[in-house]
Formats: structure tokens, sequence, C-alpha cells
């Protein structure tokens, strides 16, 4: 049995996941498996990734459906005593997993560590996307949260038993980090490890880089979920969850405005002042949104979506033989 699963899921990224893979195979720490989860790719990402000989690669091949239900997949294959994600855009500098596997093996109160995150950009610059400054150890549920950032799958490093009785939403097809994060702070402490980082490629056609409101609304539903359902009341103030809640409407709203649809727009900032109606600036961008045309207005079918269900969607289950 390896100690460390690595889980890649991917959609028609073969060059990217190729080099992906390939961060993972030059790490100092050799005791792995890596699980590529091919999400029904159609560049030939399965000929890309047999192409690799190396016994510790494994490639499994599902119908798509999304990046959530690929995670869920290498989970329920996964061996290792740890579980690492990373996403085929991103790539693990040589020590990131000796770092994390002596960091956790060394702090056996915590079942999750995470680091941070620099991005690479196309033309070969860099920036740090991470505040390390604000980044914090232990019970960080109200933290995260209000905000704290650098927490992204490719960041982080779990022991496997954190995940004995989670999953990714596969409702969720953006908005999943938050969600999943948010549930496993309540189980583990989190221990930041500012000597190790990820690269973070900006590719641009990823979905982080394309305007939709769709991430924000997400947010907003997960949030909603969270407090109401998963006990999030414990960790967070009613005040608090409120202003989170508006201000992901608000993002949502930006959006929808700089996409030209002043409808949706308007829709998305009344749903904001429901939830903190003491935010002035909502007055402000609502006013701005009714009388400002964009010129390019568009018909707009939002509507505001109905709260997820009090549970986790979940298709894959633990036991289930993958193709």
């Amino acid at each position: 049995m390896p100690a460390v699963s690595v889980i890649i899921p991917t959609y028609n990224r073969s060059q990217l996941v190729k080099e992906a893979c390939q961060s993972v195979l030059r790490q100092t720490f050799a005791d792995f498996e890596v699980i590529v989860v091919d999400d029904g790719s159609t560049d030939g990402t399965s000929s890309v990734i047999r192409q690799i000989e190396d016994s510790r690669v494994k490639y499994l091949y599902k119908d798509n459906g999304g990046q959530s239900s690929a995670r869920n997949l290498g989970l329920v294959s996964a061996t290792g005593e740890y579980v690492a994600f990373l996403d085929s855009d991103d790539l693990w500098p040589p020590r990131y997993l000796a770092t994390l596997a002596a960091q956790l093996g060394a702090n056996k109160e915590y079942g999750a560590a995470y680091t941070r995150v620099i991005e690479l950009r196309p033309d070969g610059t860099k920036r740090e996307l991470s505040a390390p400054e604000r980044c914090r150890s232990g019970w960080i549920t109200k933290y995260f949260f209000g905000g704290m950032p650098c927490l992204m799958p490719s960041a982080t490093f779990f022991r496997r038993s954190v995940w004995s009785d989670v999953f990714w939403d596969e409702a969720l097809r953006r908005g999943t980090d938050y969600d999943v994060f948010l549930r496993i702070s309540t189980k583990t402490q989190f221990l930041f490890v500012p000597d190790a980082f990820v690269i973070k490629r900006g590719v641009p056609d990823s979905l982080s880089n394309q305007p939709d409101p769709i991430g924000p609304l997400n947010t907003a539903r997960t949030l909603e979920r969270f407090y109401f359902h998963f006990q999030g009341d414990k960790y967070v103030s009613r005040q608090a969850a409120n202003r989170k809640m508006s201000h992901a409407y608000r993002k949502a709203a930006g959006i929808s405005r700089s996409l030209g649809d002043k409808p949706a727009a308007i829709l998305f900032l009344k749903e904001a002042v429901r939830w903190y109606p003491l935010d002035v600036r909502l007055y402000l961008d609502l006013l701005i949104a009714a009388l400002r045309s964009t010129g390019c207005n568009r018909a707009s079918s939002w509507e505001i979506p109905k709260p997820l269900p009090p549970h986790i969607t979940v298709s894959q289950k633990r036991g289930l033989s993958a193709i």
C-alpha cells in the first residue's frame, strides 16, 4: 500500500495533465500512486497517459460528469494513508510531497495541511495568490467562511481518514472547493505549511478565468446550506453569514452587469439586499444598474437558484469498480 494517493481529475487537457503527472513523478518522496481520472476526454488523453512508463500511474476513464465526480471516483480508488489532489492545470515542485508528509507525520492532531499558491502566467511571470500572513493553523471554519485565502485542492494534503464520510458534491459544477473545505474544516484541524507551494498555471480557457455568475451563486447556495443545514451556526454568527451570502450575490450581480445582463444584475442585487439590507453599497449598485446601459443588454434567463438540498449529491459510491 502506498503512503500517498495522488488524484488527478482531467478533461481535455492531454498535454497539461501529462506535465502534471511528470511533476509528481519528479517528487523526492517516491512512495505514492497517481490516479488519473479522465472525465470523458475526447483529445487523446488516454493514449498520452498510457505512454507514461511508471507502474505507479493508474488511469481511470468515466463518462463526463464533472470534476467532482472525477475526484470522487479517485477517492474510492485510493489506497494510501494520505490523499492529495492535483488539478491538471497545476504543478508541484520536487519537495512538495516530502514536505507535507513530514509535517502531517510530525503533527498527529492535524488531519490536513495546506500550502502557498504561486500563479505562473502565460508570459512566464509569477505572482503569489495566497496571503501567508492571513493563513492560520488549527480549527479554521470561522476564518475560512469569512474568506481566508490559500485553500485549494492542489495545495492541500489530507489524511485519508478525513474522507471516510466526505465526498465532493456532484450537483455543483463550480464552487465545489469552498463547499467541501467548509465541511471538512468542522471535522479536523488544518496546518499551514509556508515552506511549500503549488504552481497554478494561468490557462486562458480555464473555468476560473471565464466570467460567469454561477460561481458566486453556488458560493451563496453553499454558504446557505452550510449555515442552516450543516450546523454552520455553531461556527459563524448570523450577521457574518448574512453578510457573506449578500456579498456573494453582489459579486454575481457585478459579473452579470459586466456581461451586459442588466435584469440579472438587478435580480441578484435585490437578493443581496434581502440577506443584508444594512449594506448601503447595494442601493447605489441598484441605482447604477437601473440607470446605466451597457449598450449590449441581452435578455436574461436567470432566476434565483433554488437552495441546495440538505444532502450531498454523489453517484460514485465506495466500493464501485472503475472502468
